[in-house]
């Protein structure tokens, strides 16, 4: 045999930087090999000239003809089409050049460095036309995704999460019912997410039918590419804390004077004088705010602390052009601001991809998390850190006794000590969930292709909150332990067959056609148990007394067919349509069955020849549109059913009662989607999409009042009607490139309104506390007594009457009596007018720095809080905030806070009134990262391919109109008593080998 020859080569990029993994195969045979750490390879071949194929993810693949021995260097160019921005969804990827539906991206690098549990905070502020909102600020606690306003009152509002095409449980998935909630996708690493899609309009929602309505988010994890196996180590460590002062209260010294001073001044404005009132002062001063042996205690040093947060992953990817994985494991552990506050996570994924044979590929995706999460009582708990130290504990208040023992003696809060519970009892979550998809794709002629997933998604959640008997929450009942069990399953079977073709060179067609059957079922038990005898000995077969046991195990089935047709012409012209029936076990046979269907155009008018002469700096024009509809389920598994309870039973005799109206009319909640989209760009450099929508959400469920003489008061039916309207605009800038430095901007805002179209068919407003639900208004309108000020002379708070004259007008006559006060609707509403984000990306050589500003502004809160805080002198006992040092003192004084004595005549933490409505406008510096990578020159002497440091922060600053409160605290327009968001700063490195 002749001798083999060799060649030598180098592959380098645009930049002149090595390419380490590329493929080097000599044309038409399987001889090849990959570069190495330097970039370069060797391979041998049998004769010169060779023709040899180079590519690489990313990069166009090239064919080089080599003719001597002589090294060869290879410079790889950019392949444009992979790096244009690409939208993923269950049924198909498109490019945005092509699509014409309304979607957001957000890729990986995005979010990558950010110290958050789950991806969903991150998605506010670099996705136009979302909104996020957290129940509470706890590690892993349940939030909410808001796409394009408010689509439903009584089902579900949440968008629908698709997973690498399958959808998945989202939501709270706790089973203690803490108030902070845990999220499911606190079980997701978000270092394992390569792309994020946020569909918004009917043209791709639509294929998902009764769970679109309200928009979907698709989640593309990580896979391997070919080449060389690829290692990757990260691991960064961090601390939090509030991201704003968090509600700031007097300190023991100015309490005591406050309170001092209303105990006189509540004397004599009841007619006593100047010596009765020093001397009444004098004498109970002591009773609301002694100084305690230990000094004035600050509760926020007791109560509180510094979060700390560590996480460390490893991940392995790589492939062949047959085989392709990616693999990683990951430890996070984050520690709350408060004791008995945090989460723990171990996660594991596994994603495979191999083409069996020429036609047929086969894959698997598979995640495996353990979370543990600790969490504490917040609300109105006595014993809750937030409302304790804000209300019911004071500086007079010592946590200890001189002797040592724990106080059980509070001025306010009785035996109630705040850190002895933190200390003795726990409310914990324990969950385990393993998510597995396998997939098989025949094709059976040039993309004729069958695809069969099968998917199935278990959790386990054990509940854990025990009550020691050391403690207030436990000593009457000698100890309480309750333990709840909560499984979740999900199974999902989808068929797929897909078809692209041409008819000749110009025309293109994908049709699309498929089955899926989705089902679930979940098991709930519980058991409550008390008085044990060791407090140290807390198994829930240790208590002598069962208190309750209970549990319910439900199911529900969905089976669809689907199909879609999407045609383009010269890449110039574009229509699509689909249709959609789903099939649900939630409704009566003769609903069961919803249609949802879809159509869309676009037209790329920048292919037109009439644009050529002005192409040089219009480089991108496009129009689009979409119509469609989509539904949404009750969130009532068996709704429509007449159902009869078997637990009202009789001194331990069993019962039976009715415990619910059948209702075969409920059906389908149905969202009609209008989306109209430009699309332009300015010389390669500025991008940006303009957007009009209207979604209108008829048969909605609204509970409906009825005789009580059928035992209950309201009846379920499909009868409002709500519609939301809105403009999105996001802006894409690369101001700066010239190979060292780069610099892009991004920026995007949204404009939404809602109106109530149709309430119950009867009635035209329905008051829910401080809201009013009225036609023609924003859902969440709020509806209060107006407060008019404080009178300069007197002190006394004012209000507007409010009586209405023959014109229908109001009248603005002043009284100080808030019983002649009336309510009314105002012009200010929960939902902002605007929200949106702005994103700087900066590189030069080594370094590189990027932040996103979100911001928000229109919308206004009510401050629950208020009604215990907000007391003027009328509760003596508990904390006073700070805004009092500016109230009335003396004749002349212009202030928003009364006058503060005991036994106020109109107490306003009593009052509901416009004076708690606050504005929630705020910029807030959501994310920053700082990162510093290694030269490779210095790196690869010692075996790594990259090496980067970064300190990342989240929240780190905040402007706020109202900077009492935080304004992303604001659940359902009012701010609540949980945790508020925090602030961290994080510290990393990430290595690659």
């Amino acid at each position: 045999m002749p001798a083999q020859k060799k060649i030598t080569g180098k592959v380098i990029d645009e930049n002149g930087e090595t390419i380490i993994g590329a493929n080097i195969v000599v044309k038409g045979t399987t001889n090849g090999t990959v570069t190495d750490m330097n970039g370069v390879f060797h391979l041998e071949v049998n004769d010169y000239p060779v023709n040899i194929t180079v590519s690489y993810i990313g990069y166009e693949t090239q064919t080089i003809k080599i003719t001597s021995a002589k090294e060869t260097v290879i410079t790889m160019k950019s392949d444009n089409q992979v790096m244009e921005e690409v939208i993923v969804t269950g049924y198909g990827t498109f490019k945005k050049s092509a699509y014409a539906g309304s979607a957001s991206a957000v890729k990986a690098d995005k979010i990558k460095d950010i110290p958050a549990v789950s991806f969903q905070s991150m998605l506010q502020g670099n996705a136009a036309g979302v909104q996020f909102s957290s129940s509470s600020g706890q590690p892993g606690a349940s939030s909410s995704i808001n796409i394009r306003g408010m689509g439903s009152f009584n089902a579900s509002n949440t968008p629908l999460y698709v997973i690498d095409g399958v959808p998945v449980i989202s939501g709270s998935i706790d089973a203690t019912g803490s108030d902070s909630g845990l999220d499911i996708m606190s079980t997701i690493n978000p270092s394992d997410i390569e792309n994020i899609s946020i569909i918004k309009d009917a043209a791709a929602a639509s294929l998902y039918g009764s769970r679109a309505a309200n928009g979907v988010i698709l989640i593309t994890t990580k896979r391997g590419k070919e080449g060389k196996a690829q290692v990757s180590l990260k691991a960064d460590w961090g601390f939090s804390d509030f991201a704003m002062q968090y509600r700031p209260i007097m300190n023991g010294e100015q309490r005591r004077e406050y309170i001092y001073n209303g105990l006189k001044e509540g004397q004599l404005r009841g007619g006593k004088t100047e010596e009765e009132a020093i001397a009444y002062a004098d004498d109970q001063i002591d009773k609301y705010a002694p100084v305690p042996w230990c000094g004035y205690v600050d509760w926020d040093d007791i109560l509180f602390q510094h979060g700390s947060h560590q996480n460390y992953e490893a991940s392995v990817s790589g492939g062949t052009n047959k085989f392709s994985y990616y693999s990683s494991l990951s430890y996070l552990k984050q520690d709350g601001i408060t004791l008995n506050s945090g989460l723990e996570r171990v996660s594991g994924r596994l994603n495979v991809d191999f083409q069996a044979t020429n036609r047929l590929k086969v894959g698997a995706n598979i995640l495996f998390a353990n979370v543990n999460q600790n969490v504490y009582g917040e609300g109105t708990s006595y014993t809750s850190p937030f409302y304790s130290s804000r209300n019911a504990v004071v500086p007079s208040d010592p946590v200890y006794n001189e002797d040592g023992s724990w106080n059980r003696d509070f001025i306010r809060n009785s035996d109630r000590n705040p850190l002895l519970s933190a200390t003795y009892d726990r409310d914990r979550e324990y969950v385990t969930r393993t998510f597995n998809t396998i997939y098989g794709e025949y094709e059976f002629l040039k993309d004729l292709k069958l695809k069969s997933t099968l998917s199935y998604d278990y959790t386990n959640t054990k509940g854990v909150s025990w009550s020691d008997p050391r403690t207030s929450n436990g000593d009457d009942i000698n100890g309480g332990m309750s333990k709840k069990y909560h499984e979740r399953h999900k199974m999902v079977w989808a068929n797929q067959l897909s078809y692209r073709f041409n008819i000749k060179d110009n025309h293109h067609f994908d049709v699309l056609a498929g089955y899926e059957i989705d089902e679930q079922y979940s098991d709930y038990l519980s058991g409550y148990a008390t008085n044990f005898a060791s407090f140290d000995k807390t198994a829930i077969s240790n208590g002598m007394k069962v208190e309750s046991v209970s549990g319910y195990d439900q199911k529900t089935r969905l089976i669809s067919y689907l199909s879609r047709a999407n045609y383009d012409f010269k890449n110039k012209y574009y229509l699509g349509a689909s249709f959609r029936t789903d099939g649900s076990s939630r409704l009566a046979s003769g609903n069961r069955w919803g249609k949802f269907w879809s159509v869309s155009g676009a037209w790329r008018i920048v292919e037109e020849e009439f644009i050529k002469p002005v192409n040089h700096w219009l480089t991108d024009l496009k129009l689009r549109a979409s119509y469609g509809v989509n539904g949404t389920l009750p969130s009532d598994y068996y709704g429509y059913m007449g159902l009869s309870g078997l637990t009202d039973g009789y001194l331990s005799q069993p019962g039976i009662s009715l415990s619910q109206i059948a209702n075969e009319d409920l059906q389908w909640e149905t969202n009609h989607n209008l989306n109209i989209g430009l699309d332009f760009g300015l010389w390669n450099r500025v991008n940006a999409t303009i957007e009009y929508y209207t979604r209108t959400t008829k048969n909605l469920l609204m509970d409906c009042p009825i005789s009580y003489t059928t035992g209950f008061g309201s009846y379920l039916m499909n009868i409002g009607k709500v519609k939301n309207q809105g403009v999105e605009v996001e802006i894409t800038s690369k101001n700066f490139d010239n190979g060292e430095f780069s610099w892009t901007t991004s920026f995007n805002i949204s404009h939404n309104r809602n109106k109530i179209l149709v309430l119950d068919g009867e009635q035209t407003e329905i008051i829910s506390g401080s809201q009013i639900h009225k036609v023609g208004e924003s859902y969440r309108t709020f509806y209060l007594i107006e407060f008019a000020g404080i009178n300069p002379e007197t002190g006394v708070p004012q209000f507007y009457t409010n009586d209405m004259d023959e014109n229908g007008n109001y009248i603005k006559e002043i009284t100080e009596d808030a019983a002649e006060a009336h309510a009314i609707a105002l012009d200010k509403h929960a939902e902002p007018a605007v929200v949106g984000g702005l994103t700087n990306t900066l590189h030069y050589k080594w370094f590189d720095l990027s932040f996103m500003f979100s911001y928000q502004f229109g919308a206004y809160g009510y401050d629950n809080w208020a009604q215990k805080t907000e007391h003027g002198g009328n509760d003596l006992e508990a904390n006073i905030p700070i805004y009092y040092l500016d109230n009335w003192k003396k004749p002349g004084d212009i202030t928003r806070y009364e006058v503060f004595m005991e036994d106020p005549d109109q107490a306003m933490n009593k009052i509901a009134t416009t004076r708690r409505l606050h504005s929630t406008d705020y910029i807030r510096l959501k994310t920053l990262t700082f990162g510093i990578t290694l030269p490779k020159q210095w790196t690869r002497k010692i075996g790594i391919n990259n090496a980067r440091i970064f300190a990342s922060a989240d929240n780190l600053w905040t402007w706020a109109a109202y900077d009492f409160y935080d304004p992303e605290s604001i659940e359902n327009g009012s701010a609540t008593w949980n945790t508020p968001p925090l602030k961290t700063v994080t510290f990393g490195i990430n290595v690659n080998f």
